[in-house]
C-alpha cells in the first residue's frame, strides 16, 4: 500500500470519528433539553394544580371602623341679627333727622321728626270736638234725671262722646307718629332722607314711599352657612362650632348651631344652618364672609377601600373572604364614598377581609389564596 492511500485511509477515520461525537454531543444535549422542558411542564402542571385547589390569588384587606364624628369646613354669612327700614306713618315734611350711618341708637330712641300741618288740624279738630261731645252727654245726663229729655237722648249724647274720643285717641295716636322712633337698639347702616324732604304716609302707599333710616342690631349676628346633603342628616341644633373672621384669622370665636330651615333648598341641594353669635365690639362686620368649622356627631362606619365596591344593577356587593378562605359576596349600604375609601353604613362588620378588585376571578363559593399588601 502505498503512502498516499494510507494518508487518504487515515483521514477517513478521523472523520468517522468526529462525526460519531458530534451524534453522541446532540444526543446529549437533546437528553438534556428534553429533562429541563419536562421539568418545566411538570412545575407549571403543579402550579396550575395548587391553584385549581387553592383558588386564584386575590389582595384582601381588613374593614376597621371610623369614629362617628366628621368636621366640616365651610364658607359663612354674617348678617345682622335683625334688620328693620323705618317708614313714616304721617304724611308731612322732615322737620329734623337726628342720626346718621353709623350712629348707634336705643330701641324708643328718637331719630326724626315729621312736621304734619294736616295732622295737627285734624287733631286739634278732635280736641275740641270730644270736649263739647263730653260737656253734651254731661248735659243730657243732669236733664235725663229731670225728665226734660228721654232716655234714649241722653243715651245717644253718651255714644256720641264715646265715638268722640275714641277719634280723639286715634288722632294722638297718629299725631305720635311724627316722632319716629327706633324699633330696637341698634346701628343705623342706611339714611335715605334730608330735613325738608316730603314723606308720605308708609301705611298708606309703601311702594312710593321714601325710606327714613335702615338700623341693624349688630351686636348680634346671624352665621349663615350651607351644609351639603351628604352631611345635612347629621346637623344638630347645639352641635359646636368655631367661627374664624378671614380678616383675622386669630380670632376665633366659639357658638354652637343655633337652628337649620329643616329642609334642604331642591335649587342648591344644601340645608340652611344659621348660627346666633354675640359681637359685642363688632369685631365681625355684618355682610362679611366668616370660616365655619362644624364639627358633626356622624354613626359608626365601617370603611373599605373603593375598589373593594363591586356594583351590579341597583346593588352594590363586596366579596368577603371567610376563614377557611371561600368567597361570599354580601349586599351593603354605602354611607359616602371617596376617592379611595367608602363607608359603609351596613352589610359590613368590623374585621372581616374582603377582597380588592376581584373581577370576574371569583365567584360565591369558590376558593381563593388571599394575599395581605404590606402596609394595608
Amino acid at each position: 500500500m502505498t503512502a498516499e492511500a494510507q494518508g487518504r485511509r487515515s483521514g477517513s477515520g478521523w472523520l468517522y470519528l468526529a462525526g460519531f461525537v458530534a451524534v453522541i454531543v446532540a444526543a446529549v444535549m437533546a437528553f438534556v433539553l428534553f429533562t429541563r422542558q419536562r421539568s418545566h411542564v411538570e412545575a407549571a402542571t403543579a402550579k396550575l394544580t395548587v391553584e385549581q385547589q387553592s383558588g386564584p390569588t386575590v389582595e384582601v384587606v381588613t374593614a376597621h371602623r371610623v369614629t362617628g364624628s366628621d368636621q366640616l369646613r365651610l364658607i359663612g354669612e354674617a348678617h345682622p341679627f335683625q334688620t328693620a327700614i323705618v317708614y313714616a306713618k304721617v304724611g308731612g315734611y322732615m322737620r329734623s333727622i337726628n342720626v346718621d350711618k353709623g350712629d348707634a341708637v336705643g330701641g324708643n330712641q328718637v331719630i326724626a321728626v315729621i312736621e304734619s300741618p294736616e295732622t295737627d288740624k285734624q287733631y286739634q279738630a278732635a280736641v275740641a270736638d270730644a270736649h263739647n261731645k263730653e260737656l253734651i252727654a254731661g248735659r243730657a245726663a243732669m236733664l235725663v234725671k229731670e225728665k226734660v229729655i228721654s232716655q234714649q237722648a241722653a243715651d245717644q249724647a253718651e255714644a256720641d262722646a264715646t265715638v268722640s274720643k275714641s277719634q280723639l285717641e286715634r288722632l294722638e295716636t297718629l299725631k305720635s307718629y311724627e316722632q319716629i322712633r327706633a324699633p330696637f337698639s341698634g346701628t343705623v347702616t342706611a339714611r335715605f332722607a334730608d330735613p325738608g324732604a316730603l314723606i308720605q304716609d308708609a301705611a298708606a302707599s309703601q311702594t312710593s314711599a321714601l325710606p327714613v333710616v335702615e338700623i341693624s342690631e349688630t351686636r348680634r349676628l346671624r352665621i349663615y352657612i350651607y351644609v351639603d346633603q351628604a352631611h345635612a342628616a347629621f346637623v344638630r341644633p347645639g352641635d359646636q362650632v368655631t367661627i374664624l373672621d378671614q380678616a383675622r384669622p386669630d380670632a376665633k370665636v366659639s357658638a354652637r348651631v343655633t337652628r337649620t330651615s329643616g329642609e334642604i333648598d331642591p335649587k342648591t341641594r344644601t340645608l340652611l344652618v344659621e348660627i346666633d353669635v354675640a359681637n359685642p365690639h363688632n369685631r365681625i362686620l355684618a355682610g362679611s364672609f366668616v370660616q365655619v368649622e362644624l364639627k358633626l356627631q356622624t354613626p359608626h362606619y365601617v370603611e373599605v377601600p373603593s375598589d373593594a365596591l363591586i356594583v351590579k344593577g341597583n346593588r352594590t356587593l363586596v366579596a368577603t373572604v371567610t376563614p377557611d378562605n371561600i368567597v361570599r359576596f354580601r349586599q351593603v349600604v354605602v354611607a359616602d364614598q371617596t376617592g379611595e375609601s367608602a363607608r359603609l353604613l351596613s352589610g359590613l362588620n368590623e374585621g372581616e377581609r374582603v377582597a380588592r378588585n376581584v373581577g370576574e376571578r371569583a365567584s360565591e363559593g369558590s376558593k381563593v389564596q388571599p394575599v395581605v399588601r404590606p402596609g394595608s
